[in-house]
């Protein structure tokens, strides 16, 4: 795919993905290529927005009692959030940490691993392996759960 770009106030190319790799765009950077009908940001176009997936996030930085946010074109504050991501998917970590004091400890422990790991996955910005890992933790709550209702009157009948 032959790639065009606007810079330094002239139009420039055509290029190949990998070019433009090593030309240091900005996400803001207007490009075209055959099939956009009109000239648009390169974070934008769907064959060069994956040149900015990898660029960090800014984090918040504290100065005393107040916050400055660093912000770099449009992204979000956030660590992870994209504009494009839906909703984290819940983590099941009340349910896991109770079930870990009161029911099964086994598998109670296990669902605190995967809701960890499923909020880790989604602020890094991987909402399928964040579902999953979601997912997961349910299971663990659900397996626990019965395991916990099976053995509580066995524990009952023996001590």
């Amino acid at each position: 795919m032959k790639i065009w770009v606007y810079l330094n106030g002239n139009q420039q190319g055509p290029y190949t993905l990998d070019e433009l790799r090593q030309l240091n765009l900005t996400s803001s950077t207007p490009v075209w290529y055959e099939g956009l009908s009109q000239w648009m940001p390169a974070r934008e176009a769907p064959a060069t927005a994956s040149l900015f997936c990898s660029e960090p996030v800014t984090e918040p930085v504290f100065s005393g009692s107040e916050v400055k946010m660093s912000l770099m074109d449009d992204r979000q504050p956030v660590a992870g959030a994209r504009a494009d991501m839906p909703p984290a998917p819940p983590t099941f970590i009340g349910w896991s940490v109770f079930l870990m004091i009161c029911c099964f400890p086994i598998g109670g422990l296990l669902g605190i691993i995967f809701s960890v790991m499923s909020g880790n996955a989604y602020r890094a910005g991987d909402y399928t392996r964040a579902s999953r890992l979601s997912e997961s933790a349910e299971w663990c709550v659900i397996i626990s759960i019965v395991l916990g209702l099976i053995t509580a009157p066995l524990m009952v009948a023996l001590f």
